[in-house]
């Protein structure tokens, strides 16, 4: 009898485990054509000749709960992206606007790889709306994105807030600080490009805090911290060097008063309040030194710094400071790479009038400098404030923080 007939058991076996199987595999089949795997919200469809992930038509009434920004924060720029399927779920077309608290800022939003759009602002206060704010250890940039079908402000359908934090340094301090006494310098180093360096003065051994304003006033038994930063240019290869910085009573870099604080890259051996963090071992150099008077009643003071581009790969940056480099003769200078800061003024001086180096009193002898011997001060300590926790916005999406 067929129907008992082992041989056509056995056939039929196999031809329904086939058909099983076909019936798998074209799902499987397609989604290996797509050359990533395609994301949940995604399905691999044909496109123009190729297989590719195309947003799903099917998510409709997405939560917003889920649309999960991703935050970029760059040294030099803040990037957030969104899941374009996920707006798409919550009624936006291919035509989105976006735009930030400053609405001036126009052309930002662009189209990434994998159904991703992204808006791009500059990592620095005021740009694009940004609010900054500051602590004792961390910049903290603040900013709202605001996603919508068109301009009519009834119309915007996604606000999220963003913000990035980014841990103080030398760097950071200067970018963030709103007027910091610095001074800069570019450089031009033959087939290795420009560099830039950046002189500032700071207020304690954190070098995070730079003075800010016309001029730094401090008494004379304060302790001046002096930065300074290859911010442009090869810093893999590049050290900076302070060869010789010196103080002067007038902005004049050529004044013949001078007070030598770094000579030939090493500190002035009599005057033991100088101390040098650091100063050809990297892209920084650092140095403090107690705030000194200027004999004849100067009341303000300049400070100027020689600096070098060391060649990490061909040059011994780090100076070997032995005593008889200390009393060597007063080397020249070279005024195309000095930079100057000031002025600085001590605290109760006299008169401020003094810009061309004019001493404050009259009937004065020819000025003489020398350090004032004070005891050295405790380090002041780092003032700081609560850090600022992400601010609380009505029907907003508040994005993951992120650090550079």
């Amino acid at each position: 009898m067929a129907g008992s007939d082992p041989l056509w058991l056995a056939l039929a076996s196999c031809i329904l485990t086939l058909a099983s199987t076909a019936q798998q595999d074209p799902s499987t089949a397609v989604e290996d054509r797509c050359e990533q795997a395609c994301r949940p919200e995604e399905k691999c469809l044909p496109q123009n000749g190729t297989w590719v992930c195309v947003c799903r038509q099917d998510l409709n009434g997405s939560d917003i709960q889920n649309l999960q920004p991703q935050l970029d924060c760059g040294a030099s720029e803040i990037k957030v992206k969104v899941d374009k399927c996920l707006l798409g779920g919550l009624g936006f077309g291919e035509k989105i606007i976006a735009y930030l608290k400053d609405r001036s800022c126009s052309n930002i939003l662009q189209t990434e790889d994998g159904n991703w759009v992204s808006v791009t602002s500059p990592a620095q206060a005021s740009a694009c709306g940004n609010i900054l704010e500051r602590n004792g250890t961390h910049a903290l940039y603040k900013n709202t994105l605001s996603l919508a079908t068109n301009f009519i402000i009834r119309d915007v359908l996604v606000n999220i807030d963003f913000q990035c934090a980014y841990p103080l340094d030398m760097k950071v301090s200067l970018q963030t600080a709103l007027r910091p006494i610095v001074s800069s310098l570019n450089i031009s180093v033959v087939g290795e490009g420009e560099f830039t360096v950046r002189m500032a003065l700071f207020q304690d051994q954190n070098y995070v805090n730079p003075y800010e304003g016309d001029m730094a006033v401090l008494s004379v038994e304060s302790i001046l911290y002096v930065g300074a930063i290859l911010e442009r240019g090869d810093t893999s290869r590049f050290n900076l060097l302070l060869r010789n910085c010196y103080a002067t009573p007038s902005s004049d870099k050529e004044d013949p008063v001078k007070y030598f604080i770094i000579r030939n890259s090493c500190p002035n051996e009599r005057d033991a309040t100088i101390h040098v963090a650091e100063n050809g071992a990297s892209a920084e150099s650092r140095f403090s030194v107690q705030m000194f008077m200027f004999a004849g009643n100067y009341d303000l003071v300049f400070l100027h710094c020689e600096v070098h581009l060391c060649d990490s790969h061909n040059e011994q940056c780090q100076p070997s400071c032995s005593r008889n480099q200390l009393r060597s003769e007063v080397p020249a200078i070279d005024l195309a790479r000095v930079l100057d800061l000031g002025p600085i003024s001590r605290r109760g001086a006299q008169s401020l009038g003094v810009m061309n180096g004019t001493p404050g009193t009259t009937g004065t002898s020819c000025p003489r400098v020398s350090p004032v011997a004070f005891p050295t001060p405790s380090p002041s300590p780092l003032q700081s404030s609560p850090f600022y926790m992400p601010f609380p916005v009505l029907g907003t999406m508040p994005a993951t923080m992120g650090q550079s």
